[in-house]
């Protein structure tokens, strides 16, 4: 069986640090090694995550000795451990059970994939499950890819990962020079696509992580902020060609920006639909600004919906497809078995 760790990055997230940490040990079957990587937090993370590490076999807290952001902690915490595989898990978030138990028992029959993931819930503040997290079902039993159909999947249908289930090679993801910190809060999408794109990826089609519904998350901040995110995107057309030129060509960058941009629409519930558009250039750009003035504020699906629509109508198809038609499946399979 191949060995995997996880690695919790951690900065002043003491409210749900031990409840994330309780979803990772309390498995049946744990991960190898448990890594707290703590960013200079000042709140009480460090004692209370001693405290619940104390004589956990295999479980260790490191701190930064400077603050060093999400993406360098992360690389840290990976750089740290020996083992085979690694999930990133941000601390506001947790695993379900029966994560590890999945991934080694995939990865053991296809050695050597750039990464594993599954599917993921939103949670809540008290845990509660709240809906699908929208990624991409693209099969409906677990299922390895080459690195030919990972390419051609991150054009046709984009990105199918999850945060909480990303499960890296370790050794591929420092060889990619880890999570890059220009990239923010799409540090773990880029890195993700670029280690499927050279050597194949897995997918168990299970709900088995939560993605916390907060607004302080890296991901929200980057999505949250359009000037900062127009610059993100040029440094993306700048830098990711060069990491992997088999992947990042123009067609795909084009894509790329697309979806980003609609994740930013659907992030702020389109209340920042004017921002976009005057990043946006030619017809597009004068369209979203009509739908921006043309349709009220408070009626958020029908602005989300028409933004989506001129966006990225080249994934109508595949939305309904692998998304909703897919994420419904996924459903009434798991109503059935229970």
């Amino acid at each position: 069986m191949p060995t995997i760790a996880v690695v919790v990055p951690n900065r002043n997230d003491s409210r749900f640090l031990l409840r994330c940490l309780d979803s990772v040990l309390n498995q049946p079957v744990p991960p190898d090694e448990l890594i707290v990587v703590d960013d200079q937090s000042t709140d009480d993370s460090v004692a209370l995550v001693r405290k619940r590490l104390n004589d956990v076999d295999g479980a260790r807290v490191l701190v930064n000795p400077v603050n060093l952001g999400t993406a360098a902690t992360v690389s840290a915490g990976f750089a740290q451990t020996r083992c085979d595989y690694v999930l990133s898990l941000s601390a506001n978030d947790l695993v379900f059970p029966g994560i590890f138990a999945h991934a080694k028992a995939c990865l053991s029959r296809s050695p050597g994939l750039g990464l594993w993931s599954a599917l993921a819930w939103f949670v809540d503040e008290a845990d509660r499950i709240v809906a699908p997290h929208p990624c991409a079902v693209i099969s409906q039993r677990e299922s390895v890819f080459s690195a030919a159909q990972c390419r051609r999947m991150a054009y046709t249908i984009g990105n199918w990962f999850t945060g909480p289930t990303m499960i890296f090679n370790r050794e591929a993801f420092l060889e990619a020079g880890g999570f890059d910190t220009a990239y923010k809060g799409l540090a773990d999408w880029i890195t993700g696509l670029v280690l499927a794109s050279k050597y194949g990826a897995a997918f168990t089609p299970e709900p088995l992580g939560g993605k916390r519904l907060h607004g302080a998350g890296l991901l929200s901040r980057t999505l949250g902020d359009p000037a900062s995110l127009e610059a993100l995107l040029n440094v993306i057309r700048t830098r990711a060609p060069r990491e992997q030129p088999q992947l990042f060509d123009d067609a795909l960058l084009d894509r790329f920006e697309a979806r980003v941009r609609f994740a930013a629409v659907r992030s702020t519930e389109a209340s920042r639909l004017a921002d976009l558009a005057g990043a946006v250039t030619g017809l597009r750009g004068t369209i979203l600004t009509l739908i921006d003035r043309a349709i009220p504020a408070g009626w958020k699906t029908i602005r989300v919906a028409l933004a989506f629509g001129l966006l990225r109508p080249f994934d109508l198809w595949p939305s309904l497809w692998y998304r909703y038609t897919g994420g419904m499946l996924v459903r009434l399979r798991l109503w059935l078995r229970s």
